[in-house]
């Protein structure tokens, strides 16, 4: 919004004040409307009984940075036997924040947890009402979990694990690294891909002066400074 103030001139021992300044706002308010980043990162082997398990890395650049209201993790064609060996993780690496996809589905305390087997493209996200441990249990060691669309959830327990619960209202430039560690014999697999997929609000923008802004405040010191020399002079 541009502002304009109208001085009267005044004559001090000869000197002139301007009569009019004009001083422009200078904070720029971005809409708070949603934005979105969505990266693809590379598949890889899964190597048995590896607790380091192998990972891929996706990078958000400065440009796409915000504050993050929801994250989607899609695992692309993936093919494994016995999920109970498997733990999936995501850290965000600029700050050390890990959560978990799944850890070994259907072990609880100990044992081998559940083997049915992974064939297909599964995505994670806190909303999604389905829930893998319970799918995985239904079926026996030739049974493939669908793809489709799960909660995230952690060792020992078939419940949500909210993964915002940890990155809700992170900035999300920097690394972001899936990792697939197996930690029983005798089964491998393989990821195809991956996908991330954040979403969020823009950051607050930094309010900055503008010149005719820092003028115009300028021009209103002058002034008073005037008007004071006047008073002693009378």
């Amino acid at each position: 919004m541009n502002t304009t103030t109208t001085f009267k001139s005044i004559s001090l021992s000869g000197v002139v004040l301007a009569s009019t300044v004009s001083a422009i706002a200078g904070m720029t308010v971005l809409p708070a409307s949603a934005v979105t980043f969505t990266g693809t990162g590379t598949g890889f082997n899964i190597p048995d009984i590896n607790a380091t398990g192998a990972s891929s890395t996706i990078t958000v650049p400065t440009s796409s940075n915000f504050s993050i209201t929801n994250i989607t993790v899609t695992l692309n064609n993936l093919i494994h036997s016995y999920v109970g060996d498997l733990i999936a993780n995501l850290t965000y690496v600029p700050t050390n924040t890990t959560v978990t996809l799944f850890n070994r589905i259907g072990r609880v305390s100990s044992g081998f947890g559940d083997d049915s087997n992974f064939n297909g493209t599964y995505s994670f996200n806190d909303a999604s009402t389905s829930n893998i441990w319970s799918v995985a249990a239904s079926g026996g060691n030739t049974f493939n979990i669908p793809s489709g669309n799960y909660f995230p959830t952690g060792a020992n327990s078939s419940t949500v694990v909210p993964m915002l619960t940890s990155l809700g209202g992170s900035q999300t430039a920097g690394d972001w690294r899936l990792r697939i560690s197996d930690l029983s014999s005798p089964d491998t697999g393989r990821l195809g891909s991956w996908t991330l997929n954040l979403q969020g609000t823009p950051l607050a923008p930094v309010s900055v002066p503008e010149s005719n802004s820092v003028l115009g405040l300028l021009a209103l010191g002058l002034l008073g400074t005037a008007a004071a020399f006047k008073r002693h002079l009378d």
